[in-house]
């Protein structure tokens, strides 16, 4: 067991419908994580011995909450992931590893794993990553990656969402020192973690991802959570947000 790592992934109690998919997809595909796993929750308790449920109570705000899940976990670097990043293909291990040293080595704030949006300059020393530069959108992203319990802390504000945090907090990243890295985009699309990104979007299953539910031989309960329809995906296309 690695002993300064930790895999934390962060949801709620309304989100709980999925937390089976995700974790049987996520044991198919990492049988092997050699980290601490554990799982941010309201009140409710995920029933897997290898799982270790912080539950921070009524969901006040967002960020608030995620504050509360970082602050109960004793390791100081943590693989971020969420709720609705659905493993589609085998994890790889010992990447994630030599990886985590190298942004230790560094004592980078962040490697993302999932270059969404990727680096804007590469690293002389690891053909494999490179640097998100200031004033980059996105610089703080909630895809997959590897942080700095510390500085991921530094960076969250009280009341902010998701998505607010992406954005505002990727200005406060400016002014710190520490860097912000990334592994490359490649034709492959081999990335150390494969994953669906973003499963449920505005409460909805995307309807890809329960095809590869029904492909892996997960069932899910679309009378719990409806299904994204044709209409849903046009308003989004348009922006409208109603």
């Amino acid at each position: 067991m690695t002993t300064d790592t930790s895999v934390l992934v962060v949801s709620c109690d309304k989100y709980q419908d999925i937390w089976k998919p995700f974790f049987t997809l996520f044991f198919r595909y990492w049988h092997d994580c050699p980290y601490p796993i554990y799982l941010g929750s309201n009140q409710r308790i995920y029933a897997d011995q290898r799982v270790k449920t912080i539950a921070v109570g009524d969901d006040k705000d967002w960020s608030s909450g995620f504050r509360k899940m970082l602050e109960q976990i004793p390791q100081p670097y943590v693989i971020l992931l969420l709720e609705d990043y659905l493993l589609k293909q085998r994890v790889d291990g010992d990447r994630i590893q030599a990886l985590a040293v190298y942004m230790k080595r560094k004592m980078a704030g962040c490697l993302r794993l999932f270059p969404c949006p990727g680096p804007d300059v590469p690293c002389n020393d690891n053909i494999d990553i490179g640097e998100i530069l200031k004033g980059s959108d996105y610089r703080l992203s909630l895809q997959a990656a590897i942080w700095d319990k510390q500085v991921l802390l530094r960076l969250l504000v009280a009341g902010e969402t998701p998505w607010q945090l992406e954005v505002r907090g990727s200005k406060r990243t400016d002014t710190m020192e520490t860097s912000f890295l990334s592994v490359k985009r490649n034709s492959d699309n081999n990335y150390p973690i494969p994953y669906f990104c973003t499963a449920v979007v505005r409460g909805k299953w995307v309807p890809d991802a329960v095809e590869l539910c029904k492909k892996e031989g997960i069932d899910i309960d679309l009378t719990t959570r409806p299904l994204q329809t044709w209409y849903d995906r046009l308003k989004l296309f348009l922006g409208i947000v109603r």
